[in-house]
């Protein structure tokens, strides 16, 4: 196994965990104060009106999580798994630049959730 192919494996599985992480807090632990307030919602009320948005964006959320760590764990032994890595990896990349686009005071948020998932896409697709 190359240098560049373990970064990206170890980098998208970092990402994968990450993104675990985001969806227990949105669709598990939602309701509570702490929770809420690290997604910028200030009330129980506002986030009892968005606890269903939230579950399903939570599972999308899981659903990138693991194609990242199926990509990461079968990168090379299953045929199209370092296809499922680019992908799933793309999108969280991608879903951290609208973040700081549409939120720069996120910025933060964006880079942890967006740079490990764009460096994992450059690495695997250069380890290919």
């Amino acid at each position: 196994m190359e240098l560049l192919e373990i970064i990206a494996r170890v980098l998208a599985s970092l990402t994968g965990l990450l993104h675990v992480w985001i969806f227990i807090m949105e669709s598990v632990l939602w309701m509570r104060p702490s929770i809420y307030r690290r997604f910028a919602v200030p009330s129980k009320e506002q986030a009892t009106q968005l606890k269903d948005v939230m579950l399903n964006q939570g599972y999308y959320n899981l659903f990138l999580a693991l194609g990242s760590l199926f990509g990461a764990a079968f990168f090379t032994s299953i045929d199209g798994a370092a296809t499922v890595l680019l992908y799933s990896n793309l999108c969280i990349a991608g879903a951290g630049a609208v973040l700081l686009i549409s939120k720069p005071a996120l910025f933060r948020a964006a880079l942890i959730q967006g740079l490990p998932a764009l460096v994992a896409v450059v690495t695997a697709f250069l380890s290919l």
